[in-house]
């Protein structure tokens, strides 16, 4: 079919029934004309496109600079603080007292990451999270870190938009002893209808399962706890209850259990004389012993019933900052493996050790490779310290046992990626 008007084709025709000399008198503008109307026709044949908007697609150019200025390192620089969820509310870990000063291992850290970013240590707006808030607080946007006594788990870890930097406490389950008088006055707690018997006694399904699952203990553990023999401990229904069945059971002891619904209920129980030894966490058994009218007739024994990695949460699609915290932690912990405190930083200023000034960045650029200013380590060992220094300012005073929390040279489980 011919795209060519009517009539253009009729005097086509037209033309070619005249004498070849007629075709030739045709003006060349004639010819022109006629193909430009051709060219118009062919063209009103396509469908006619949009025309796009500027902000439809973004270029190239543009694209790797709207990701910068949405990072979180930078929104930090520009809002020239940190804000660092935390709980508020545990001694030791995160407390803020009836003035207003906040003190703790997890504050540090928040402390630390300022330090590193913006120079002041001081620039942190410190924000108490709920544990059932902490996750979406971090998904939302409302915290730039989660610093709120959090076990890292494979089912957090899957979570949407959730990432975890390396550990700062490896905590675990434990117990604590009384070693003093027991209260005077007891008052017998009326049994909750979630409230079991002794779970060596009678061990439900789950809490067997859980005692499969669960490894031997060694010699070290078995004697701390045949201190808990003929003793009746408190511990909360669930996970905690499951462990100390199953650690009990092993190591044969007659300990009767005391399970209650929730932990403020057990420390309730405990403390009114109702169980000679209660079970949690071991950071939660400091935190309640500091608060006991005498912390010393308590004793928190040196071992573990399971695994609880108390680790900084972050959003997991920002590479930057993720890379920012991991190594702010790192940093903590080289600086103890060093032997750099926050009394002597100063001395290594002109050190010709090339790991140590590395370390410290007065040769390489290892702290503007991450965006932060060369001397970013010094700034954390300047205003916060060392991950001994750390732990001597906010846990030593409760009385915790380092254990697994000392670094790799003397056995613990704390390691430091190399800083080149």
């Amino acid at each position: 079919m011919s795209l060519m008007p009517k009539h253009l084709r009729e005097h086509n025709i037209s033309l070619k029934s005249h004498p070849k000399n007629t075709v030739k008198k045709i003006p060349f503008k004639q010819w022109c004309v006629l193909g430009s109307l051709a060219i118009a026709l062919l063209s009103s044949c396509q469908q006619p496109q949009p025309t796009p908007s500027p902000t439809a697609t973004p270029t190239v150019s543009a694209t790797p600079a709207a990701q910068e200025t949405e990072g979180i390192l930078e929104k930090v620089k520009a809002r020239g603080k940190l804000i660092c969820g935390v709980n508020g509310k545990l001694p030791g870990f995160s407390y803020v007292d009836e003035k207003g000063v906040w003190s703790g291992l997890d504050v540090d850290y928040c402390r630390a990451i300022a330090a590193a970013v913006l120079g002041d240590a001081k620039a942190v707006d410190y924000k108490p999270l709920l544990a059932k808030d902490r996750f979406t607080a971090i998904q939302t946007g409302e915290v730039d870190i989660l610093m709120r006594n959090t076990t890292r788990t494979l089912s957090r870890e899957i979570a949407p938009n959730i990432s975890f930097a390396p550990t700062t406490f490896f905590d675990g389950q434990g117990i604590m002893l009384r070693i003093g008088k027991a209260p005077t006055s007891k008052s017998t707690p009326s049994p909750s209808p979630t409230t079991s018997p002794s779970p060596s006694a009678n061990p439900s399904p789950e809490a067997s399962a859980k005692s499969d699952e669960l490894p031997t203990i060694n010699k070290d553990v078995a004697l701390s706890l045949k201190d808990l023999d003929n003793k009746k401990i408190c511990v909360e229904i669930g996970v905690n209850a499951n462990n100390l069945e199953s650690v009990i059971a092993e190591a044969e002891l007659k300990v009767e259990s005391l399970v209650l619904p929730d932990l403020d209920a057990v420390l309730n129980a405990y403390s009114q004389g109702d169980c000679e030894a209660v079970s949690s966490e071991k950071s939660q058994l400091a935190a309640w012993r500091s608060k006991l009218p005498r912390p010393a007739d308590h004793k928190i024994l040196d071992l573990s019933l399971s695994k609880e990695p108390l680790s900084p949460a972050i959003v997991a699609n920002d590479d930057r900052w993720r890379d920012v915290v991991t190594w702010v932690v790192y940093a903590t912990f080289y600086a103890e493996e060093l032997d750099i405190t926050m009394e002597n930083y100063t001395i290594f200023k002109d050190t010709k050790n090339l790991e140590v000034a590395r370390f410290l960045g007065t040769t390489d650029s290892l702290g503007i490779e991450l965006g932060l200013a060369p001397d970013w380590t010094t700034q954390i060992l300047k205003q916060v310290g060392n991950y001994s220094d750390i732990y001597k300012r906010n846990l030593a005073p409760l009385d915790i046992p380092r254990g697994l929390n000392r670094t790799w040279k003397q056995g613990g489980l704390l390691y430091s990626m190399p800083f080149r």
